[in-house]
Formats: C-alpha cells, structure tokens, sequence
C-alpha cells in the first residue's frame, strides 16, 4: 500500500495507484535494469573473452559479467523507490503526480489546510501497513482502504488547476458571478474532503487501537526485558568521607584552642 521513496529532496511516503498492474512494472523494470546499465558491461565482458583467448581473459570477462549483474540487481532492486538514480532521470521520468503514484510533495501547491489534509491521509494509511492486520483484516478491505485514499489524493490534487485560475484573477474580475460561483464550489469541496479525511483518521484511529491492544503484551514483554537489562549506579558512600573530614577539622579545631592562636 504505501511505499517509501528517495527523492533529491529525500525520503517520502509514496502511495501507489491502486490497480496498477504490477506485472508490467516488474517487466519495466527488468527492462531498465538490464538495458541502460549492465548490458554494455556484460557485452565489453564477452569482448574480452573473446579478443583475450585466455583463461585470464575468461576471468577478466567473468568479473565485469558479475559487476554487471550486481549493477542490474541492485538497479532493479531500488527501481520505483529510488528516484536519484541516474537511470530514473535517464529512463523515465518521476511518476508522481497521480500518474503511478502520489507522495507529500505533489501537493505543496496546495494552502496549508489542504497540505494538513494529505499528511493525515498519509498518516493514516501508515496505520493500515502494520504486519499485524494482515492476520484478520482482509484484502478486500486493504484495497478499498488504498482505493479511498487514493480517492482522497485524487480529489485534492484535481483542485490545483482552479485554484492556480482563481490565484490568477484578476481584481476588477474578482465579483464575477463565475468566478465567484467557481470560488463557492471549490469552498464546498474542500469542506466535503475535510469531512472524508477526518471519517478516514477516525477510521484508522479505531485500526491503531486495535493494533496497540494486540501489541501490548509483546510490547510489555520487550519493555520488561530491557528494564531488567538496566543497571543502576550505585551512589558514593559520602558519609564515611564526611565523618573523616569532620575528625580532621575537629582535631585541628582543637589545637588551634589549645595554643591560642588563629591560622
């Protein structure tokens, strides 16, 4: 449901399209981890072994072969998820914006009200990707739950153009019947997606309930375990180093009396 991606402005959440057909992502993505990256250095691998005749040039060949497949590998590997490599700027462009996927970022456009709005939403779907719900919140309800959310994303981020069309009006066109009706509108948009996302964290508030009474014996359990763990200082014996100290000046005290005289 929810993934989490690095970006040139580091790691956000990502949520993806629900229905995206997975298969054809993880062919794309065999595609273009082969292709751009490791193939040249598989094929200069081949090269080498054939121009060289020897066993060192086998051995030279069978190197950058497995450089190669650990170039694919890893590219594969952080494909989708990684948006700094130099083969998702290469190969295809960032996929956000509701094309793929949403993340934080597609929405900064947007006041600081409807940007509240996404972090809930996103807040929200973190509860739903606990391990725990796996075992008895079915499939059927996961999806809808990324379905609706998706909804939730779709909605606000569908309100950019009109609100960049409005932010553009100018004065003397402002009391336009409209402008003004389109201004309404978007008014109550906002207020019907402000209900929906707070149905939906009230939702997910009841899930993290649940989950956190199903969690609390282990957590207990790994809580106790490592107060146990815990040794506590023991303070200085200070007593036994004031009754010294008093018996000193005390001493002193007294020859000072005896002989009269002051230090």
């Amino acid at each position: 449901m929810l993934d989490t991606g690095v970006f040139t402005d580091g790691p956000e959440p990502m949520l993806w399209r629900p229905g995206l057909d997975r298969t054809r992502l993880r062919r794309h993505a065999v595609v273009e981890s082969v292709l751009p990256e490791a193939a040249p250095f598989a094929l200069i691998g081949l090269a080498i072994a054939v121009m060289a005749g020897s066993w060192i040039g086998v051995l030279v060949a069978l190197l950058v072969l497995g450089l190669a497949g650990l170039t694919a590998l890893s590219t594969y590997r952080c494909w989708g998820l990684d948006c700094t490599r130099p083969a998702w700027t290469r190969h295809r462009r960032d996929r956000g914006a509701g094309e793929w996927f949403y993340r934080p970022s597609d929405f900064t456009a947007l006041p600081a009200e409807c940007r509240e709005r996404v972090d809930q939403v996103f807040a929200a779907l973190a509860v739903f990707d606990e391990p725990l719900l796996s075992c008895w919140l079915d499939q059927p309800v996961r999806h809808e739950v990324h379905t609706v959310a998706w909804q939730l994303l779709d909605c606000l981020h569908a309100t950019l153009p009109a609100r960049t069309l409005l932010s553009r009006v100018a004065p003397d066109l402002a009391e336009d019947a409209v402008v003004l009706c389109t201004r309404y509108e978007l008014v109550r948009l906002d207020t019907a997606i402000c209900v929906a996302v707070d149905e939906f964290s009230d939702t997910s508030a009841l899930v993290q309930e649940l989950v956190a009474r199903f969690t609390t014996p282990r957590r207990l359990a790994a809580l106790h375990h490592d107060l146990r763990r815990l040794r506590l200082p023991a303070p200085p014996e200070v007593a036994e180093m004031r009754e010294a100290v008093r018996g000193r000046v005390r001493a002193v005290r007294e020859v000072l009396d005896f002989a009269g005289a002051t230090p």
